[in-house]
């Protein structure tokens, strides 16, 4: 099982100050991928290009906008997963300069592809499965930069997968550092399946 720093990886939430401070459903009238779009693959999970405007619903996730996703950081227990991408070859993730995100979240690379190996299932579930383990109410919030599908799949897969208490920060790291707050780096979180590791904090 994936292991977590609760230290960087959880932060204090209060569920009734969350639907107080004008966090958005899921958004209204916004097209569902289409059964058959060149854009999307049979599963649903939209297909490269990654940056560009989202433009479907998400069901069974919350999306929030910037105030609504404020307000929640700054209360009891909310995980923060980031899912931007970063190569991968031979075992190793090729990292080449810091990657910068939202302060205390982790960092899950690739978890947001259109479709998956086993090997990375087993990634993703096992992340999510500890940070349940965790904080079992705990609202689990993903996210990748503005104007990126990676974080939309991955919520997606997520409430597939049957997951509970899902939110979409569609922003993401230039919605918060566009806000006025600052960066954090942090390292990959290590597959099962990895050789080492190839970043320092």
């Amino acid at each position: 099982m994936a292991t977590i720093d609760p230290a960087h990886s959880v932060r204090r939430c209060c569920i009734g100050v969350i639907w107080m401070s004008g966090l958005l459903s899921v958004l209204a009238g916004a097209e569902q991928p289409p059964d058959h779009s060149a854009s999307f693959n049979q599963e649903g999970y939209r297909l490269p290009p990654f940056r560009t405007p989202v433009t479907a619903a998400l069901p069974g996730v919350t999306v929030l906008d910037d105030h609504a996703f404020q307000t929640l950081v700054e209360a009891p227990l909310v995980i923060l997963v980031d899912v931007n991408s970063l190569p991968w070859r031979n075992g190793l993730f090729l990292q080449d300069s810091p990657h910068l995100t939202i302060p205390d979240s982790v960092w899950l690379p690739n978890v947001g592809a259109p479709t998956l190996e086993d090997a990375w299932v087993d990634y993703f579930t096992d992340a999510l499965d500890a940070f349940r383990d965790y904080a079992e109410a705990a609202p689990l919030v993903f996210f990748c930069r503005a104007d990126c599908w990676l974080s939309w799949n991955a919520a997606r897969r997520a409430e597939a997968m049957g997951y509970e208490g899902l939110y979409w920060y569609p922003n993401g790291v230039d919605g918060w550092q566009a806000s006025g707050h600052s960066l954090a780096a942090v390292c990959p979180q290590l597959p099962a399946h990895a050789e080492r590791a190839t970043c320092e904090p």
